[in-house]
């Protein structure tokens, strides 16, 4: 999420560099709102300061032996209501400021490196390097795409995995199933001999754990919820083992700490 200090201090900058992304980012909206938010907290730190200030003086005035239920002391009582109830009302329109701005900078993609060049598709991309020889097959000896291999070979069932979830699912069979766990194996055990600590988190994880990883806003349509419970399925390991320390101030000295999933 981008620094909303940065885009107070450099508006146009920011929005400049936006605009090289495209999408039709603009930050009027976000800057209009902050105005707004810090207006209404300066407002009500005033407001906060007066009422401690007069719950002061009626404390010294009846100390000093002013009447508790005299003219002056009552004035300074109702000043102090009055105070209380404009701060009750600036409290929740200072949250929903706050929830809106937080929703729009979500929604605000990171900033492009200098180096990235500027396009509208992938055609303005530009080439850095090239590996390796080109081959581009013939019509006649155009290789099977990898799922009709897998379905010929028996180790890819598409047509059952419908019965069991929905179309865009697949079942492993036989060698292949063997193969992704065997995968799955070499990864972790690659890493694990490296020093790396291996972890089995949860595979639902929270609202707060998707909104860290950015997964949140931006996939909400294509992310699996249960909404009784406000868990997600998570879409990948990433985002559960980047919350294990989500909100939390590490030592410097115990840094780095290294995970696989």
């Amino acid at each position: 999420m981008l620094d909303l200090k940065k885009i107070r201090d450099n508006p146009d900058a920011v929005q400049g560099q936006l605009q090289r992304r495209g999408g039709g980012y603009d930050l009027s909206r976000l800057i209009e709102l902050d105005q707004q938010q810090r207006s209404l907290e300066t407002q009500r730190s005033q407001l906060q300061s007066r009422s401690n200030d007069i719950g002061k003086q009626v404390g010294q005035k009846i100390k000093g032996g002013a009447d508790p239920k005299g003219a002056e002391v009552q004035a300074l009582r109702n000043e102090g209501n009055a105070l209380k109830a404009q701060l009750s009302q600036l409290e929740p329109q200072e949250k929903d400021l706050k929830a809106e701005i937080e929703a729009i900078l979500l929604a605000t993609p990171n900033l492009p490196s200098a180096s990235t060049p500027d396009g509208a598709s992938e055609e303005d991309n530009v080439e850095v390097r090239r590996w390796g020889d080109e081959h581009i097959p013939t019509p006649e000896a155009a290789p099977l795409a990898h799922w009709e291999i897998g379905e010929k070979l028996g180790v890819l069932n598409f047509a059952r995995s419908v019965r069991i979830a929905q179309s865009r699912f697949v079942t492993l069979m036989g060698a292949g199933a063997a193969l992704e766990r065997a995968l799955i194996q070499f990864m972790l055990m690659r890493h694990t001999t490296r020093g790396y600590t291996e972890v089995m988190p949860p595979y639902l994880v929270n609202t707060a754990s998707l909104t860290a990883s950015g997964q949140l806003p931006k996939f909400a349509e294509e992310s699996f919820k249960c909404d009784r419970d406000d868990l997600w399925l998570t879409p990948t390991a990433e985002v559960p083992v980047t919350s294990l320390y989500r909100d939390e101030i590490l030592n410097a000295d115990d840094l780095p700490y290294h995970y696989c999933s």
